[in-house]
């Protein structure tokens, strides 16, 4: 999971993380068939979905339709730096900008692709050659029958595989998207180039937030617990008590929340991940972590929370976060990690 990013938060406490999966219905089709997070045919989800951003080392950002656009449309006024300023704000937050030939040899890499459409005065002058001395768009006399313009942009983020970028599969969806619009004539090919960077700045921003969603969040109480369906969670009290797989008092209070939040975070599943210190043999630390996982699952079924949102793994020994042999370090070891999924459906 993240433990690297959490070790350092995690000294002296237990872990209830939480984070992004899948929801199906019968009635419609899916792909790929028998997968165990399917995406209804069709569907497209932009904007809220960011969580599909965490966890990105790179992104082949497709250029070629706005650089074509501007050269079709003679719109002189972009400036020539587009990707290499594209290419400075990914690398300052550690992303690459993969390369054409990446994106066919590596499987599973994503796509942000720039998609711009303009109509209206200057273009249609140019596409109709109502002038073909003019040199550039901005030359070009406003067509009185035509006195509006539209200039648009719009970026489509796609990955192969599911949100977990599955590299075995091979299809493509679109997971996050955003753009800008104008209605002015004006200097087109200056709007267009700001309103690609604004994009990437947005993206950026964006996949910032999901990955800062992967770093779980302190609850001591209840009342603690984020109002974000996906922000993680660390809890600083003891899920259970050693060799028992009975749920503490003092945690059920902040379980009852998760239960509440599951029913208002309804586009989200949950995978319960159980974790044992090391002071028994392994066998028994995961059948161990089993009992707690289910235990926890029981609860919150209990508490109304549907059967098929709630999913469970136990570790026992297999992922301790501190190598040590205080009972700080079997208190950090002995964690429980729920977290949440974003459904695709």
């Amino acid at each position: 999971m993240f433990y690297s990013e959490i070790k350092s938060v995690l000294a002296g406490v237990f872990l209830v993380s939480v984070l992004a999966s899948t929801s199906v219905s019968a009635d419609t089709r899916y792909y790929p068939t028998g997968s165990p997070n399917p995406l209804e045919v069709g569907a497209e989800e932009y904007q809220d979905n960011y969580s599909s951003l965490a966890g990105l080392e790179g992104v082949r950002v497709e250029t070629s339709f706005i650089l074509g656009s501007a050269k079709k449309y003679k719109l002189d006024d972009m400036k020539s730096d587009l990707v290499p300023q594209i290419k400075k704000r990914l690398e300052a937050v550690n992303l690459r900008m993969l390369t054409e030939e990446e994106l066919k040899t590596i499987p599973g890499q994503p796509t942000l692709t720039f998609y711009p459409a303009y109509t209206g005065n200057d273009i249609d002058k140019i596409k109709g050659l109502a002038n073909p001395e003019a040199e550039t768009a901005n030359q070009l006399k406003v067509d009185p029958e035509h006195d509006c313009c539209r200039s648009s942009i719009w970026a489509s983020f796609q990955q192969s595989a599911s949100i977990l970028r599955d590299p075995n599969t091979q299809y493509m969806f679109s997971t996050w998207g955003s753009g800008d619009d104008t209605d002015s004539c004006e200097n087109r090919g200056a709007w267009t180039y700001d309103a690609v960077l604004k994009t990437i700045d947005k993206f950026v921003d964006d996949y910032k937030k999901a990955q800062n969603e992967r770093v779980p969040k302190l609850v001591s109480n209840a009342a603690d617990v984020p109002d974000n369906c996906a922000q993680a969670w660390l809890m600083n009290l003891s899920v259970f008590e050693t060799n028992k797989t009975t749920i503490s008092d003092a945690v059920k209070p902040i379980l009852d929340q998760l239960a509440a939040t599951a029913t208002r975070c309804d586009a989200y599943s949950y995978l319960i991940e159980t974790h044992a210190d090391k002071r028994a043999d392994a066998e028994y630390n995961k059948v161990l972590s089993e009992a707690r996982a289910h235990a926890i699952k029981d609860y919150l079924l209990r508490k109304n929370v549907n059967y098929s949102r709630l999913k469970t793994m136990a570790y026992g020994e297999s992922k301790p976060l501190s190598n040590g042999n205080s009972e700080e370090d079997h208190a950090v070891n002995r964690r429980v990690v729920i977290i949440p999924q974003r459904d695709q459906s």
